[in-house]
């Protein structure tokens, strides 16, 4: 190959991948701002017919019931009268993803047995569905209609369509679990000119770019791993520094706490005095937790007004010293303008393995402790077995 053909498909490439770290923050920065789950929807489809070429996507999403599925959001040709259609669960395509939990594309054609392959071979290459997969179900898909051209869709659309089916499903999932999303802020470097044909210059370049898609990769992860309103670690992140730090204590029989927190009348603050001071005390807040950190220990925004600390080599008496410290500093009133809010806040504290020897234990138990001591007036609970008593809903007679 000559080096000016070299030099050419390597920046053809290079340019494929600026598209999708391109395409990649601008879906999360619209998808980070004060935005419903409607336009949300709506973003994705429009950049999603962009990337991929085609003359229609359409945002399909499974009803709380698992019973249908509706058309929330579309672009392109015929979209209108399709968005807002809604049909039986195991229909067309979008029911042979729901069914099989993985992407239809013309690829699957290969897998199927000649019964199913009769059936699917006219609408193969036509049509394009990624599901949005949920931490415990389904939400429903990405789906594209016809490529601009006529051609097929190809195993590059494909990943485009995996990467916009991830984002999705958090911003989904976290929609219903927070009121607003900040604008997330994140830009990437412009590239420079062409490449020049020199070998040198060409390795030069190559290298340039390489290292500024790294970083948009590694700000992008930064992303989905921290929440956008205090920068700390997001729930994801906290469950995976909890179930890190229960096979290091396991490993090294040692030991660890799980503390939860919330403040107890941050709806008050929101009703009272609005959002955006609402949002100050979250961040105000979140500075004040990282104060009572070790350099080993975890601090994150589980959503809402929670949030918690993970913390190795720590029992449930070194738990309860660190409650206090945390007591201690969010004791005095927060400065948000021209007003002092207080925001008194309630703890609870679960330790491996004295109360559970996994996340989803530690969790509950946690959560627990924390709402026993918001109940009997106390300000930090160490989690007792009666909490689970006191959890249960009565018994009907």
């Amino acid at each position: 190959m000559k080096n000016k053909d070299r030099i050419f498909l390597l920046e053809s490439q290079l340019r494929d991948r600026e598209l999708e770290i391109t395409m990649l923050r601008e879906t999360a920065e619209a998808m980070s701002g004060e935005l419903g789950l409607e336009n949300i929807f709506q973003v994705v489809a429009d950049h999603a017919r962009r990337n991929i070429l085609a003359e229609t996507v359409l945002i399909p999403v499974l009803d709380e019931n698992l019973a249908r599925y509706t058309y929330r959001a579309g672009c392109g040709k015929n979209a209108d009268e399709i968005v807002g259609q809604s049909l039986p669960l195991d229909t067309g395509v979008c029911g042979w993803v729901w069914r099989h939990k993985r992407p239809w594309w013309r690829g699957v054609l290969d897998e199927l047995d000649e019964a199913e392959r009769n059936r699917w071979e006219k609408e193969a290459g036509s049509i394009i569905l990624v599901p949005l997969i949920g931490k415990h179900r389904i939400l429903g898909g990405i789906a594209g209609l016809n490529k601009i051209g006529g051609e097929d869709f190809t195993r590059r659309d494909l990943d485009l369509l995996t990467l916009f089916a991830n984002q999705v499903s958090f911003a989904i999932e976290n929609t219903q679990l927070f009121d607003q999303l900040k604008l997330a802020k994140a830009r990437v470097e412009e590239y420079q000119k062409e490449l020049q044909t020199l070998n040198v210059e060409l390795e030069r370049r190559i290298a340039q770019r390489t290292s500024t898609l790294a970083n948009a990769v590694k700000e992008l992860k930064h992303l989905a791993l921290h929440d956008t309103l205090t920068d700390l670690p997001n729930r994801s992140l906290v469950e995976d520094r909890l179930q890190q730090g229960i096979y290091n204590a396991k490993r090294e029989k040692n030991v660890l706490s799980f503390v939860m927190l919330d403040l107890d009348h941050f709806k008050e603050v929101n009703d009272r005095h609005g959002h955006d001071a609402g949002d100050s005390l979250l961040r105000l807040a979140a500075l004040r937790l990282r104060q009572v950190l070790r350099m080993s220990d975890t601090a994150g925004r589980l959503g809402g007004d929670e949030f918690a600390l993970v913390l190795p080599s720590t029992d449930a008496a070194g738990a309860e010293k660190v409650a206090e410290k945390l007591l201690k500093v969010m004791e005095p009133p927060f400065k948000l303008g021209d007003k002092a809010i207080s925001a008194p806040c309630s703890i609870g504290i679960a330790a491996y393995p004295e109360h559970g020897e996994d996340v989803d234990t530690l969790c509950r138990r946690a959560d627990m402790a924390m709402y026993a001591a918001k109940r009997d007036g106390q300000r930090y609970a160490v989690y007792r077995p009666e909490h689970e008593k006191n959890a249960m809903p009565p018994a009907t007679p």
